[in-house]
């Protein structure tokens, strides 16, 4: 029964810390030099999301897995999306409820909502100039302040699985104000 014990937590070690261990040198760059928090605010019961975080392609071909907000406490990923936008100065940006394609089209006008992909099986080909990938997430809080300290992007290209880690922490508020 011990070795079984062992074998076990050996097991739950290396799948809690193989993510870790991705490379994060693949065709999405490697990690964000930005550091700090994003704020956005709800109703009760509301979600908020972000869409400042964005990237190049530059390789072929890549599918993305899978996005985790990291260290979240009272902080629920809703839903995630990948859209194309003609440069990194435009994106979706931030607020409280779901984006949708009128506010994203009044906020920035170069960001191809109509384009978007769902984050599981999202297919990113080679980005060509100006042209960026915007990520965008909904969060939904589960106490009057929900916090992550990151958001982490993996995905596969060419038959490697990498991470692209944007060090900067969402927080969502319950009220009027961040």
């Amino acid at each position: 029964m011990g070795g079984l014990a062992c074998g076990l937590a050996l097991l739950l070690t290396t799948a809690c810390t193989s993510s870790s261990t991705l490379p994060t040198s693949g065709p999405f760059g490697s990690t964000i030099p930005n550091s700090g928090m994003i704020c956005a605010h709800t109703r009760p019961g509301g979600t908020a999301y972000s869409g400042f975080e964005d990237f190049p392609n530059r390789g072929g071909k890549a599918i993305i897995d899978k996005v985790v907000l990291a260290h979240a406490r009272h902080l629920r990923l809703v839903a995630a999306w990948v859209l194309p936008i003609s440069n990194s100065r435009e994106g979706v940006g931030v607020g409280g409820g779901y984006p949708t394609a009128s506010s994203v089209a009044s906020d920035a006008p170069g960001t191809r909502w109509d384009l978007r992909q769902p984050i599981r099986g999202a297919v990113v080909r080679h980005t060509h100039g100006q042209e960026s990938i915007n990520l965008v997430i909904v969060a939904k809080p589960s106490g009057k302040v929900g916090t992550s300290t990151a958001v982490d992007l993996y995905y596969e290209a060419a038959g490697t699985r990498y991470l692209l880690h944007f060090p900067y922490g969402f927080t969502v508020r319950v009220g009027r104000t961040c």
